[in-house]
């Protein structure tokens, strides 16, 4: 008995142990991928400089970088080298950088020295001044086509149910064509379904970019019309906040694209306008219901401020060609690149009544390589702006941050259970975008 004892007490060790050693590999496994995770969250996947600028670039990671035939165009001070036309760095201390002429570069970046991490592009531009804006402004777009919300079932004259766009249509999709009709609105629609009749009818539609052509068979309602039991929507409207004017007087606003309330889907625009907007009303954000600004847009040719002409997740663009909205030089300042923000005191820039005002705000925390428009977390503090709206509401998307002089983004998002913090944009991305 005794001998079988030490058998098993021998092999719950060896079990033990080996467990103990499972444990250890999975946590150290864990730990280098959560330290590469931490790298890749400080590395951007691109650098933009500012020619003849030096900039700072402090990122303290134990990452190693060359960057190849850019001796005479980018200058380095580091404790790193030149060897044959091959600029050496070291990202593990800090790296001013500067270049004499616009251009892009590749650098290789190694971890430790060792191991080959990921290739970084590094664009020289030329400094770009923009006047932040923050103002309000009316927003009408509409639609490349007719967009479709979903489909659903109709009633025919013979009482029984049909669905005749199920499968067939699907939310997202822009219907531009009926049979030989071009359609720019639902009552185009409406009539081309019509003079169709009872037969079925062609249906051109873009998907995802592609363009298709589809069949549906009509059904005749209780009401004597024909129906493909679909819903549509053709244009969009709403009060946003322009971010920036350039010299040319292009402009960016919201920081973030204008989508659909219904399908969240980002709308393909074929134009839109920009439009006076009159603040009447600010609701005051609350934990778990988001407050908005309430205002009254001025429509129509005569009061038309610029166009629209993209709307992208970056946010969207176009012209302003009335002067009281334009480009004012003297108000202009530097926008800045994201290696350029830091952590601490800004401004957020927004009208929440007859005029602007400048309000101060924390960025908390600093995501350089987010894909998405959330590159910055920034909480209000600003007591007036506090106790005006209780923090980021509906509506100041946009609202250009501005920091050490230079314009450094534009607020896109509220936290709904928190509206005193919200995420910002890069303004690079808006700029670039």
């Amino acid at each position: 008995m005794s001998k079988n004892k030490n058998v098993i007490s021998t092999d719950l060790k060896k079990k033990y142990r080996a467990a103990l050693a499972v444990a250890l590999c999975v946590n150290i496994l864990a730990a280098v991928l959560y330290y590469i995770w931490y790298i890749d969250r400080k590395i951007p996947d691109s650098i933009m400089l500012i020619e003849d600028r030096e900039e700072n670039l402090e990122f303290n990671v134990p990452i190693e970088g060359e960057i190849d035939g850019a001796v005479d165009a980018i200058s380095i001070k580091n404790p790193g080298s030149v060897q044959n036309d091959n600029i050496h760095f070291n990202l593990n201390k800090t790296v001013i950088m500067k270049a004499a002429n616009t251009g892009s570069y590749k650098a290789r970046l190694k971890l430790f020295g060792l191991f080959h991490y990921k290739n970084i592009q590094i664009d020289v531009i030329k400094e770009q001044k923009v006047m932040p804006s923050g103002r309000a402004a009316g927003l009408y777009i509409n639609s490349d086509g007719i967009m479709v919300l979903g489909t659903s079932e109709i009633v025919g004259k013979d009482g029984l149910g049909y669905e005749p766009s199920a499968n067939i249509l699907r939310a997202g999709d822009y219907i531009y064509k009926v049979n030989n009709n071009n359609v720019d609105d639902i009552d185009d629609v409406i009539e081309a379904l019509q003079e169709n009749g009872g037969n079925s009818v062609t249906v051109y539609l873009r998907r995802d970019g592609n363009n298709l052509k589809v069949k549906i068979d009509p059904v005749l309602t209780a009401d004597g019309e024909y129906k493909i039991g679909v819903w549509l929507r053709e244009d969009t409207e709403g009060i946003g906040t322009i971010t920036y004017i350039t010299e040319d007087n292009k402009y960016a606003a919201l920081g973030h694209g204008i989508t659909d309330i219904d399908t969240g889907l980002l709308i393909d625009i074929k134009n839109g306008g920009v439009y006076p907007a009159k603040i009447n009303q600010i609701v005051r954000g609350q934990a778990g219901t988001p407050g908005e600004i309430l205002g009254s847009v001025k429509l129509g040719k005569t009061f038309c401020l610029g166009t629209i002409s993209n709307n992208t997740n970056y946010g969207i663009s176009g012209e302003i060609f009335d002067d009281s909205y334009g480009y004012d030089g003297s108000k202009a300042i530097p926008a800045a690149m994201k290696q350029e923000v830091f952590k601490g005191k800004a401004t957020v820039r927004c009208q929440l009544g007859d005029r602007t005002g400048d309000y101060e705000v924390e960025i908390e925390k600093i995501n350089i390589n987010s894909e998405e428009n959330k590159g910055m977390v920034i909480k209000v503090t600003d007591k007036r702006l506090l106790d005006k709206a209780g923090g980021i509401i509906q509506g100041m998307s946009g609202s250009p941050i501005i920091q050490n002089n230079k314009i450094i983004g534009a607020v896109t998002h509220v936290f709904v259970n928190d509206p005193v913090r919200g995420y910002g944009i890069f303004i690079e991305d808006m700029l670039s975008g």
